[in-house]
């Protein structure tokens, strides 16, 4: 036994184990977790809309000297600096936060200068950071140029080695010109790009008045302003509910021209596509819709991009444009809505989401005092150079003296005490006339520090008479924010529209209605044929047969009925058109685990939204049964619908249309029973049913046909002749009860029973 496991036997180092409650000790940690990833990793500061990863790339790239009058420097050596010094994390991750700071599709206004490949719109991925070069942009320098002016407090970097600014000293409100997305524990943010001009027109509309409500700001944010441009389609009502609460959806769409071609045809151009859809992406969907045929008004799509968005569709003779374009709004990203959540950190450090009034206003609170820090650290500066320009003038008035002064010292520290003594300098003072060089001893250079002196004073008692009224100091952040504006700003790219209301389109509405057959295979395998197949020429793979061929049109949605009680819907159209095997209905749809296919039908009430009349019953192989309306059968997603309640050992054995008086059930305990349909109680919702025919637990359902009286039954053998007996022939009973033994004495196992 180890010396440690003594210790702990006799109770020493078993002493240094404390007791807690598990499900607080979780609680305690997963919060902490939360809070570090909502403070630390996913959601801006309101201040100066960056992450902390933005934030330590720009700072980082800053103190490399990365500014844009310099040379580009390698991403890899960013990325190296950033984790070695501030961030800790991946580097792939960082290096993706680099390269959306560069692409002008991604930032409404770019804060990096990427040299190389960057990535594209199409989804195509930046070249590896060993290959591309990078630099900070002017507008970046606004974000960053007051940073040693003591404007902002700084922190220990994660090994407490350096230290890295909480937020950056920013000169325009980066958090609503370029937007900002992220998920947290609990939250996400999802804030939209603006427009500088009109962010900070609004900032000076706001600074005049601070009383402006969201209505009045509208008049200068006319909404979100997307790098990729597009169309928005909002009302200013619904705009300003956004901006009031801080949520909402803004549906935005590509853009598209009209143009003639050759031989009179027309082509379209779409000419934006919306903020941060794959263009590549978007393309092979519209070709896609070509290829399978559910676009036929569409013969071809090509993309003839360079810098500027141009994708070509050429229309088909004599096609409705208006249609076709509508058609791709609503299936395809050509149009989409974006969520809106101005969720941001706000000066105190904690998450909340916030109307634009309140941001804007906290952008003006933060730059009023970043301003007032700046100049009292500009005023400290002056006040401590205009000390020593007074010590030096005061020297030079006398200077043989104090040359005779530092001739005669032996040491500094004598020098320096007689200079002190004589002109009455203090430590500073006598400090500086040390280091003054003899070539500032001419009248030129003593006429400089007298200018320099005059200069510093005008400066000096310009930021007191600023520091000494807000007024004066809340005008000079206009003056300051409308410079950047001048400087960086531009004309909106992202048109409005008030969204009226438009000619709704459905996919049905370009289906080509034509008639197919729908065939299905015994194990799911489905497929769509144009002509009325062979039944004994089709081919099914080994051990697989036929279950149903049914007539239908294209724009029908058929319904696949199976074992686990649930009913699956699919258009006609949509099932693949071949004269192969087809394809497993699961790959439509949301199968369970041994759920099977047992039977189909077409149901064009889903499509026309007529009253559907008629009725089916599902038979169950523990013998149990329900009965329910057509009208119950809608359209489904791919988990489907449930239309019978199906214990786990237990399955449906068929599903008929109630299209006869009778219904006919046998088992494989050798006997079967006929009973009216009427006897089933008629379900409004899915139901477990009721029993149809007595029989022991140990036998299943093996047939089940509804008839009326003119049918025939034929019952089929694993051996011997088929017994065919008329319905109107046979015994009558009721539901629930045994029945009768089927196909007479001598007959071996039965394999099905045809109607006739």
């Amino acid at each position: 036994m180890s010396k440690k496991q003594q210790l702990a036997l006799a109770g020493g180092a078993g002493d240094d184990i404390q007791h807690t409650d598990l499900k607080g000790e979780l609680r305690q940690r997963f919060l902490s977790y939360a809070v570090s990833t909502i403070a630390a990793r996913a959601l801006p500061d309101v201040r100066d809309g960056l992450k902390p990863v933005h934030r330590r790339i720009l700072y980082a790239m800053y103190r490399m000297r990365l500014t844009p009058e310099n040379r580009y420097r390698k991403s890899a050596a960013i990325v190296g600096e950033v984790l070695g010094k501030y961030h800790p994390h991946g580097d792939q991750a960082a290096y993706d936060t680099l390269v959306r700071l560069a692409q002008d599709f991604s930032l409404r206004y770019p804060l990096i200068d990427g040299q190389g490949n960057f990535g594209s719109i199409d989804g195509d991925s930046a070249a590896a950071m060993r290959y591309t070069e990078a630099r900070l942009r002017p507008l970046a320098m606004e974000l960053l140029k007051e940073i040693e002016q003591d404007t902002v407090p700084f922190r220990p970097n994660y090994d407490a080695t350096l230290e890295e600014p909480v937020f950056l000293p920013s000169r325009f409100p980066n958090l609503l010109v370029n937007g900002s997305s992220g998920i947290a524990v609990g939250m996400a943010t999802n804030i939209p790009p603006h427009n500088m001009n009109e962010v900070i027109d609004a900032l000076v509309a706001l600074i005049d008045d601070a009383g402006l409500n969201t209505a009045a700001l509208q008049k200068y944010i006319k909404g979100p302003d997307f790098p990729t441009g597009a169309t928005m389609l909002a009302t200013k009502k619904e705009l300003r509910a956004i901006y009031e609460e801080g949520r909402g959806s803004i549906r935005i769409r590509g853009e598209y021209e009209v143009e003639d071609a050759k031989r009179g045809k027309q082509q379209i151009v779409i000419t934006s596509i919306p903020y941060t859809v794959n263009k590549a992406k978007l393309v092979e969907k519209i070709a896609g819709l070509i290829i399978e045929k559910k676009l036929p008004q569409l013969a071809d799509v090509r993309d003839e991009s360079t810098e500027v968005i141009r994708v070509v569709l050429e229309p088909k003779a004599g096609s409705d444009i208006a249609k076709i374009m509508a058609f791709l709004y609503k299936y395809t990203d050509l149009e989409y809505n974006f969520a809106v959540n101005m969720t941001a950190l706000d000066p105190k450090g904690a998450p909340r989401r916030m109307g634009l009034a309140e941001m804007l206003l906290t952008f003006i609170a933060f730059r009023v005092e970043t301003t007032e820090k700046r100049l009292r650290h500009e005023l400290n500066n002056i006040l401590e150079r205009l000390h020593i320009l007074r010590a030096l003038t005061t020297v030079l008035k006398d200077l043989d003296a104090a040359i005779a002064i530092i001739r005669k010292s032996k040491t500094r520290d004598e020098a320096r005490t007689g200079l002190m003594k004589h002109f009455r300098l203090d430590e500073v003072q006598a400090n500086a006339i040390l280091d003054l060089r003899l070539a500032a001893l001419v009248s030129m250079e003593i006429q400089k520090i007298k200018l320099e002196a005059a200069e510093l004073e005008v400066r000096r008692e310009m930021i007191e008479d600023i520091l000494k009224s807000k007024v004066k100091l809340r005008g000079l952040v206009k003056k300051e924010l409308l410079d950047v504006k001048n400087e960086y700003g531009d004309k909106r790219r992202t048109r409005l529209e008030a969204g009226a209301e438009e000619e709704a389109f459905t996919a049905d509405d370009f289906i080509q209605h034509e008639k197919c057959f729908v065939v299905i295979s015994r194990n799911g395998w489905v497929k769509r044929m144009k002509n009325e197949p062979n039944e004994g020429q089709l081919r099914f793979k080994e051990g697989d047969a036929l279950l149903k061929v049914l007539p239908a049109d294209t724009a029908e949605h058929i319904g696949f009925f199976t074992s686990a009680g649930k009913v699956y819907t699919v258009k006609a159209y949509d099932l693949p058109s071949t004269t192969g095997f087809g394809e497993p209905v699961q790959s439509f749809f949301k199968f369970g685990d041994g759920e099977r296919v047992v039977a189909v039908d077409h149901f064009d009430h889903i499509r026309s939204g007529a009253e559907p009349k008629g009725e089916y019953v599902a038979v169950l192989e523990n013998g149990m049964g329900l009965r329910f309306a057509r009208a119950a059968v809608t359209e489904t997603t791919k988990a489907g619908r449930k239309y019978a309640n199906v214990k786990e050992d237990n399955a449906v054995f068929d599903v008929l249309p109630v299209d006869g008086q009778y219904l006919y059930t046998a088992h494989n305990g050798g006997k079967g029973l006929l009973f009216p349909v009427e006897e089933i109680p008629l379900l409004t919702g899915p139901g477990a049913g009721v029993k149809l025919i007595k029989m022991d637990a140990k036998d299943v359902i093996i047939a089940a046909k509804v008839v009326n009286k003119a049918n025939t039954l034929t019952f089929m053998f694993d051996g011997g002749k088929d017994a065919v007996e008329k319905v109107g022939g046979m015994d009558m009973g009721q539901r629930a009860q045994a029945g009768r033994v089927y196909g007479g004495a001598g007959k071996k196992k039965l394999i099905g029973v045809a109607r006739g």
